[in-house]
């Protein structure tokens, strides 16, 4: 299995804004083969990561009796601990601030915000956040489609789907704002046509790749379909697919690491091998003859027989003397064994992800998480949650249009007036670690007069922050109040004319109890 550690192309196109059938066919057309170059490359990952390695397909030149192929899944490893990591807690939203562009009422949006937040849940956001998110780990890339709900329940107003990126691409304009120009989804049917949704800023079209015979030959021809949908206008005034990315290299998560893992995989199945070939050791015989059977066959001694062997007592004439001892060969198991742990952990420290095993000794719970790796893996999930939040933040663009637009919400629903610049998507990692640190750290910021709903986000505790402070705003607003009352300065006149006799009895106090302190505690004074 070889493959160019490249990443995933980024597809573009010199029509930067594509008006009619002809330019869709064109962009169609040249766009296939770079998509199809990514799809070799995803489907080389994706079969990886599910344990289809080189090391399968090894075979040996000596002893082939004793092949062992073990596929140590460190990618696999890697995978699974970025979804439970990066991915594990749902990405939420809340308000950005209670001051923003719009002037718009603070109340009225946290509560279309929390109305937002169930709508996502409604529809499986969360979960479907996790189907996503295992090909962009994996391939690098990942795309979503949104739609609007025709069967409208009172819930979510709005359908979201996972797309396979096997079957999925985005061409962006070869220019200075590489903005998406055509979004493509497909699938093949049972009698080889190939059927393609394609979606501009304002047209959809339905496009069919299927074999046809011209002047006799079979050729492969795009036509548009005759399906009604082909060419109706596009409501959203915007690509409805939506394609995530994990790095700008636009490369999986353990994809760099490959050479490294098919070396591990090679040392692991030799050191197996070695094993078995000590268990089922060869022996060597000097100066023996076994014995022959009625048919001249070898008699060979099974496991359990003993064979008896006599040196004559002067040696014999010839210089011979039996002998049957087990081939071996000296291998130091310790020294392997220690590679291949070192081996594997360096695959896991390239990748970000933090080791299994902690480290012994008294060191600090901050020295034990730099060194174990969990702050690399914090820095990285960080690195990457800003690369999301920019396609996340487009889905939302693409979620608030198709909601105005809808008709099965009243005319006066607060989620109609939210504004993309209102939302703030919250990437939650670790909620319930230093669980007592967080806590007082929320009431030292209560105290101190910060927003209840920026402290929530600080404190990185709540799945939902927003609904936290939905349900708690009045009562921690009512709070804040009561203390700034309680702690009003009081205005104190002087006692004396020109003088803050207060003041002076404060610092006298203060001076005489340093003294009293210094003179009992001394260890010299009046000892």
């Amino acid at each position: 299995m070889t493959m160019e550690q490249m990443g995933r192309k980024k597809i573009y196109t010199d029509i930067t804004e594509i008006m009619s059938a002809n330019q869709v066919f064109k962009v169609l057309e040249d766009s296939l083969p770079y998509h199809y170059a990514n799809v070799a490359d995803m489907k080389l990952l994706l079969s990886y990561e599910k344990g289809n390695q080189p090391i399968l397909n090894r075979e040996k030149n000596i002893r082939k009796d004793v092949n062992n192929k073990i596929v140590d899944n460190v990618a696999n490893q890697i995978t699974e601990f970025k979804l439970g990591y990066n991915w594990g807690n749902p990405i939420t939203l809340s308000q950005r601030g209670s001051k923003d562009l719009n002037n718009s009422n603070s109340d009225k949006d946290d509560n279309a915000v929390g109305m937002l937040n169930e709508m996502l849940d409604d529809e499986g956001c969360f979960s479907k956040d996790q189907d996503l998110a295992r090909y962009i780990e994996i391939v690098g890339i990942g795309y979503r489609y949104v739609d609007m709900k025709h069967d409208y329940d009172g819930g979510s107003v709005f359908d979201l789907y996972t797309l396979n990126p096997l079957h999925t691409f985005v061409v962006y304009a070869n220019d200075v704002t590489q903005r998406p120009v055509l979004g493509v989804m497909y699938r093949t049917t049972k009698d080889g046509q190939t059927l393609y949704t394609c979606f501009t800023d304002e047209l959809r079209y339905e496009v069919k790749l299927s074999p046809r015979m011209i002047n006799g030959n079979p050729t492969e021809k795009l036509y548009f379909t005759e399906r009604s949908r082909s060419g109706e206008m596009n409501p959203w005034g915007m690509i409805p697919i939506i394609e995530y990315i994990r790095s700008y290299d636009r490369m999986g998560c353990f994809e760099r690491q490959l050479s490294d893992m098919n070396a591990l995989n090679v040392l692991v199945s030799d050191f197996s091998n070695q094993v078995t070939q000590t268990t089922q050791t060869l022996w060597w015989a000097n100066d023996i003859q076994f014995p022959k059977d009625d048919e001249g066959n070898v008699q060979q001694p099974e496991s359990g027989d003993w064979i008896s062997t006599e040196t004559p007592p002067h040696g014999d004439a010839n210089g011979k003397k039996p002998n049957i001892k087990p081939m071996s060969v000296q291998f130091d198991y310790s020294g392997i064994t220690n590679d291949i742990k070192r081996r594997r952990d360096t695959i896991l420290q390239k990748c970000d992800v933090p080791l299994r095993s902690e480290p012994g000794g008294g060191s600090t719970g901050s020295a034990m998480s730099m060194s174990s790796g969990w702050s690399a893996a914090e820095v990285a999930a960080c690195k990457e949650s800003q690369i999301i939040r920019q396609a996340r933040m487009r889905e939302l663009r693409l979620i608030l249009r198709i909601i105005n637009k809808s008709g099965d919400l009243d005319a006066n629903n607060p989620l109609r007036d939210l504004k993309i610049s209102d939302i703030e998507p919250q990437f939650k990692r670790n909620k319930t670690y230093d669980m007592i640190t967080k806590v007082n750290a929320y009431a030292t910021l209560i105290n101190n007069m910060v927003d209840g709903r920026d402290a929530l986000k600080v404190i990185d505790l709540f799945s939902d922050p927003q609904q936290v402070w939905n349900d708690s705003k009045k009562r921690i607003e009512d709070y804040q109040d009561s203390k700034i009352k309680n702690d009003a300065p009081n205005t104190l006149e002087p006692q004396e004319e020109g003088t803050d006799k207060f003041t002076e009895d404060i610092k006298k106090n203060l001076d005489d109890q340093d003294l009293s302190d210094q003179a009992s505690n001394s260890p010299v004074i009046g000892k």
